[in-house]
């Protein structure tokens, strides 16, 4: 009986595994890896197959014939092995070299990459990957707020290496995330113009200023929309305060969707081609009555 049950056990591990292998090959056969021992058997040895796997988890096998796993990490574990990290509100003299030696007093930095303009000078952000997760967190716990020439910088992980999303089933439509900083303050005489020569430097996709219908003045408020939300970020801690026509404007992250401020940004536009028409026509009748005068 003991040996039927030994028999029974061993033939349970020709069923499918219970724990997750990616795209496995089968290679070959091989002998053994695996043996057990029980009175009536003191060796038995178990044919097992060979596996190639693009991610194979180790796992045990007990005397009971039962396989079993290590749990799989989870996102949250993932997360944690990250060694890039974002760092925002630099001096813009800083050099690769300074930051590198800033963050070696936490540990190894294996790279360092500064963010420059068309120009060439810096954008006032960088990305510093150290050589462990370890050291990351200690950058983060110690650098972070550190205050290099009178700026408290910025230092988190980088969101640039997040594990991608899953692609959506076919013929749906793929969004495209924008970034969106709201903009107030600003003189009624502003113009998209005088916000996007402001905003040069941080390269952003779009920039609009709001208008009152139908005067075209300006509603003091506008938004200007960036790829990532580091960029985003940088401008906000450089900008913020600024003088733009000799008003201080004030900077934050937009609490409106990106549809919402695309939707309230082209209607005020529409709203001041008509009130620009309007103006036109008025001039137009002005002139006309001069001459009829003359």
């Amino acid at each position: 009986m003991a040996a039927t049950t030994s028999l029974l056990s061993i033939q349970n591990l020709n069923a499918k595994p219970n724990f997750p292998l990616q795209k496995c090959h089968i290679l070959s056969h091989y002998t053994p890896i695996v043996s057990f021992k029980s009175l009536s058997y003191p060796s038995i040895r178990v044919p097992c197959l060979r596996l190639q796997c693009s991610a194979v988890q180790e796992a045990v096998v007990t005397e009971s014939g039962e396989v079993t796993s290590p749990s799989v990490s989870s996102p949250e574990a993932e997360e944690g092995t990250k060694r890039k990290l974002y760092v925002a509100n630099l001096p813009w003299s800083m050099s690769g070299p300074a930051i590198k030696t800033l963050f070696s007093e936490c540990g190894t930095v294996k790279d360092v990459e500064i963010i420059k303009q068309k120009n060439g000078l810096s954008r006032g952000f960088a990305f510093v990957t150290m050589a462990s997760p370890e050291e990351a967190h200690a950058a983060i716990e110690k650098i972070n707020s550190y205050e290099l020439s009178g700026r408290p910088i910025k230092v988190e992980f980088s969101k640039r290496f997040r594990k991608p999303p899953t692609p959506p089933p076919e013929g749906t439509t793929i969004s495209t995330d924008k970034y969106n900083v709201y903009v107030s303050n600003l003189a009624w005489k502003a113009r998209s113009a005088h916000l996007r020569e402001l905003f040069a430097s941080f390269d952003p996709i779009s920039v609009r200023v709001i208008f009152n219908n139908p005067t075209g003045r300006s509603a003091g408020y506008g938004f200007v929309a960036f790829s990532t939300k580091e960029e985003a970020e940088a401008a906000i801690a450089e900008l913020d305060g600024k003088e733009l026509m000799e008003r201080p404007v004030r900077l934050k992250m937009s609490e409106r969707g990106d549809k919402q401020s695309e939707n309230v940004a082209k209607e005020s536009e529409d709203s001041l081609k008509m009130s620009e028409t309007v103006d036109k026509q008025s001039e137009n009748v002005a002139e006309e009555s001069e001459e009829k005068v003359t």
